[in-house]
């Protein structure tokens, strides 16, 4: 029941990424493949591989008693109870979710879609019918509410017409290797950021910050940090982008691109999507006029 070095401080790190930075548990499994190797059968790392590893009780150093009970094992722990009980309820939430609409990704997210009266950031909300939306919850404005399914695919088409144009395609290209080399860069920032935090350590230990200005450093690196998860994941979409022409661009588009995929491409070409409010007060129709598209 002793664990196996090389695999051991992968599954710790594939934990940290379910829990602490959210990753899906088939993204997890195929950084798994990536950086621990296939598993000793030879095989990539499953999604269902991966969930009955962090699953068996073992790696917190635990076991099932005759009454179903988890009580200390054998085992040499790898994670603490709260970590592994944590995983056990996420396991459990997305199985409640199977068999449910596949969960809608709003290509305008993260403040690319905003209020044409505010400028604010529309937020993704749930609509009346069970649908999903952009709505504007800006204080004092809030006048903004639109479908987003109908508003996603008209930009998605949009996109891929504009990127029919060499110059734009040139363009993107641009714009691709300079968000690349900020990923990397940021990459290189969570490679060290261990020994960041052991010096900062250090030097509060040896008295040379006081307990307030250890406590506001750490709380900067953990900003930087979540910043740099954010970068190193966009790098890691755009990676999946085909072969910038215009040809390859559709293809995959229509036949390949999932749709966390085709929200990184969208937002790589779009700025910002200002959105009106509706001419008809309860109206259904689908209106360009409230749209107004800033290109990057």
């Amino acid at each position: 029941m002793t664990a196996v070095p090389e695999e051991a401080a992968h599954l710790v790190a594939a934990a940290k990424r379910l829990l602490d930075d959210e990753q899906t548990l088939a993204s997890t499994a195929d950084w798994m493949t990536e950086v621990a190797g296939p598993t000793v059968s030879g095989r990539p790392w499953s999604p269902t591989t991966l969930r009955r590893r962090l699953r068996n009780p073992a790696i917190a150093g635990l076991r099932e008693n005759a009454d179903g009970e988890l009580v200390k094992g054998p085992a040499e722990p790898l994670i603490d109870r709260a970590t592994f009980d944590a995983l056990q309820e996420l396991f459990r939430r997305n199985e409640r979710g199977q068999g449910t609409k596949p969960k809608h990704v709003h290509y305008l997210s993260g403040g690319a879609g905003t209020c044409a009266l505010c400028t604010r950031p529309l937020v993704p909300r749930s609509t009346a019918n069970g649908g999903r939306g952009y709505v504007c919850e800006a204080e004092g404005c809030g006048k903004v509410r639109i479908s987003a399914e109908p508003l996603d695919e008209y930009i998605g088409e949009r996109v891929i017409a504009r990127l029919s144009r060499p110059a734009n395609l040139k363009r993107l290209a641009a714009v691709r290797d300079r968000l690349t080399a900020d990923a990397e860069k940021a990459a290189r920032f969570l490679d060290g950021l261990q020994g960041h935090k052991e010096e900062l350590a250090r030097a509060y230990g040896k008295r040379d910050l006081t307990l307030a200005e250890f406590k506001q450093a750490k709380a900067a690196l953990d900003e930087e940090r979540r910043a740099a998860m954010a970068w190193a994941r966009r790098g890691k979409a755009l990676e999946e982008l085909p072969e910038l022409t215009a040809e390859g661009l559709e293809a995959w588009w229509q036949d390949t691109a999932g749709r966390e995929q085709r929200r990184t491409l969208v937002q790589l070409v779009v700025k910002e999507v200002r959105v009106g409010p509706a001419t008809v007060r309860g109206s259904r129709r689908f209106d360009e006029g409230r749209f107004d598209i800033h290109w990057r």
